[in-house]
């Protein structure tokens, strides 16, 4: 039998495991503070069983960044074959992602860490959207804001803001407000927005213990009535005296965080709410 010049010996391509993610789970929910557990299944889409005794491990990624990880099956994958893993572990130490309001996007990894060699090395993740609700919802009563929430196993603190227009004006001594006296002073905020976390002011801010569904907060104005300590950009006739007459509100805010006062933590979710209110301006 003949043979062709110059070509030589052609061989198969060894038989491999090849690693792949076909589901992504998340339980319980994604509700902001939620602490959530990642599960993938994973399947064998190769010509070889994965090696009895070695990590066939999945990196669960949020955003980009590794929260936790299932490392705990060692057993062989056949191909063809499936099997589903939870999330055991994590950087953190915790085997739960805290849920943080917004989209994002949960990658699985499987064989993260290069323990399995596969024939495909580049089909390995998958990607889902990640939406967590703030699960917040709030609304003026009386002189306080209710902060409606999500109920968690562990304590949270809320700070709400009230943004608005204050107006003062001009008041006889029987505390009559002097007609066409009333003029605007300025926009600013009341309460706290916790920006820098150094809890200098305390209105407008509550702790919520764990399991606990509504919490009230203050619309104190006290940092509005600090700021002027009655010396008013205007003055008024003989016999009057110059004071506040009402604080318009056009929006609301409330920011949940993690932990209570003693050790505030992350924040977890944040909601605003256009309003119309006229507060009185008490201390």
């Amino acid at each position: 039998m003949g043979s062709i010049a110059g070509a030589g010996a052609v061989s198969a391509a060894a038989p491999a495991p090849d690693l792949v993610v076909t589901a992504v789970t998340v339980a319980p929910g994604t509700v902001a503070g939620q602490q959530v557990r990642f599960a993938a299944t994973i399947k064998n889409t190769g010509t070889a069983a994965t090696p009895a005794g070695t990590i066939a491990g999945v990196g669960f990624q949020v955003d980009g960044k590794l929260v936790t990880w299932a490392d705990q099956y060692t057993a062989s994958l056949e191909p063809g074959r499936s099997t589903t893993v939870t999330a055991v572990g994590g950087p953190a130490g915790s085997a739960t992602w805290t849920a943080t309001v917004g989209t994002h996007t949960l990658r699985a990894f499987v064989d993260d860490t290069g323990r399995i060699k596969e024939s495909n090395e580049g089909n390995n993740t998958r990607d889902v959207r990640l939406t967590a609700a703030a699960g917040m919802t709030h609304r003026v009563q009386g002189d306080t804001v209710v902060t409606k929430l999500a109920p968690l196993n562990q304590p949270t603190s809320i700070a709400t803001s009230i943004t608005g227009d204050a107006y003062a004006g001009c008041f006889t001594a029987d505390g009559v407000l002097v007609g066409g006296s009333e003029r605007f002073l300025q926009t600013r905020s009341v309460g706290n927005d916790m920006v820098d976390v150094t809890w200098k002011w305390q209105d407008g801010l509550a702790e919520v213990p764990a399991g606990a569904a509504q919490v009230r907060t203050h619309a104190s104005f006290t940092q509005l009535l600090y700021a002027y300590q009655e010396r008013y950009p205007f003055e008024c006739a003989a016999g009057q005296t110059p004071g506040f007459t009402r604080f318009q509100a056009t929006s609301l805010r409330t920011t949940r965080w993690m932990g209570s006062f003693s050790g505030v933590g992350a924040q977890i979710a944040s909601v605003s709410t256009p309003v119309d209110v006229d507060f009185d301006v008490q201390p």
